[in-house]
């Protein structure tokens, strides 16, 4: 990852860290998976953030996006093919709206 990527990736982990009791209660109250724990909750955004940024490069789009357990993570880009230094947006939800629970 690019120092740009690592830093967007550590402010939205700073975000959660300062919202997590937040994500907890909604996790407690819709029942879906209410055992996570904080570092469960970095690994899954590490996990679909690093999965986001490596489609982009394989495949041609200007909207990527990944998600699961109540996460979901766009990418955004002005242009359909991968350059290495290129611009983007990326955002970091934490929704049930798209979820891949399967209960």
């Amino acid at each position: 990852m690019t120092p740009k990527e690592i830093k967007i990736l550590d402010k939205e982990i700073q975000y959660l860290c300062e919202q997590q009791d937040r994500v907890k209660a909604i996790r407690e109250y819709t029942n879906i998976n209410p055992g996570y724990n904080f570092l469960k909750e970095v690994e899954t955004i590490e996990s679909l953030y690093k999965s986001v940024l490596e489609h982009r490069k394989h495949d041609k789009s200007m909207y990527f996006s990944c998600a699961t357990s109540g996460w979901y993570v766009v990418y955004l880009r002005d242009k359909k093919t991968y350059k290495k230094g290129e611009k983007f947006r990326i955002k970091i939800f934490h929704t049930f709206v798209w979820t891949d629970n399967l209960d």
